[in-house]
């Protein structure tokens, strides 16, 4: 991550997780539609958490960080800024967790090789360089390890000028990702899933406030997945992805060292 990137992203998160009031629940409405993408992503995670070494990629405050913990994972979490970490370490300390958190910057981690199991994360791949932060992934996990993502895309028009209508919501930088982001992948994992979601769902949002929004959003989410299925092209206008990349090519990679402890 050049510098002025790096800075930039530690401004704006800094400010964002030392703020009362977080600016984003302004967008929360169009999150409600998003309970299906959100509910495969806890489940894939789920599936690789009992008495695994489990990095948290981007951990915010450490939310997730502590439900991964109590499925039985030994989790640590990075994060770019320190505000959030700072708010990370005091929850797990009030929880009771043995989480390891640390200042980091997830294009140039200082993990051994090998280090985790599983490496997660919501919404921090398009913070970053794509090929830099595969590349580490692939580095810092298992033979056999698996790294589960929930990220934006970045084709749909209209979600595209929705985003330059809201600048302040999101850092300059920012780079929702693209189909050939996804192909890239497969340059450093022998196995890439994508299941993608949040195309006619979108259309459930201005009624989140009826008695039958979840019927809607859930008959819209079987749309969704029979035009994908139909027109496979479609799947790019999708708002977000569940991207599931497994297996790492240890080839694609110098070796590193640098022998920063993980959760025992």
């Amino acid at each position: 991550m050049s510098n002025a990137r790096k800075q930039n992203e530690i401004a704006f998160h800094d400010r964002l997780f030392g703020a009362k009031d977080d600016p984003r629940n302004a967008i929360a409405k169009y999150y409600r539609v998003s309970d299906a993408t959100h509910s495969l992503y806890r489940e894939l995670v789920a599936d690789h958490c009992p008495g695994r070494r489990l990095l948290e990629y981007g951990c915010g405050t450490g939310d997730d960080s502590l439900f991964w913990a109590q499925s039985g994972a030994r989790v640590t979490g990075i994060d770019l800024s320190s505000e959030a970490i700072k708010k990370a370490r005091e929850n797990a300390r009030r929880e009771g967790a043995n989480i390891a958190y640390h200042v980091m910057d997830a294009e140039n981690l200082r993990f051994e090789d090998g280090s985790f199991d599983v490496v997660v994360g919501n919404g921090i791949l398009h913070h970053l360089n794509p090929d830099t932060s595969l590349r580490e992934l692939s580095r810092i996990l298992r033979r056999n390890g698996h790294a589960i993502f929930i990220e934006p895309m970045g084709h749909n028009a209209l979600i595209n000028l929705y985003r330059r209508r809201t600048p302040s919501l999101r850092t300059e930088d920012e780079h929702p990702l693209r189909m050939e982001d996804l192909q890239l992948a497969r340059r450093y994992f022998h196995d890439v899933d994508a299941t993608f979601f949040n195309l006619f769902t979108l259309l459930a949002v201005p009624f989140r406030d009826l008695a039958g929004f979840n019927v809607l959003v859930n008959l819209l989410n079987v749309i969704d997945r029979m035009v994908f299925q139909i027109c496979p092209f479609t799947k790019k206008y999708a708002w977000m992805v569940v991207l599931h990349a497994s297996k790492p090519n240890k080839t694609s990679h110098k070796p590193v060292r640098h022998g920063l402890p993980v959760a025992e």
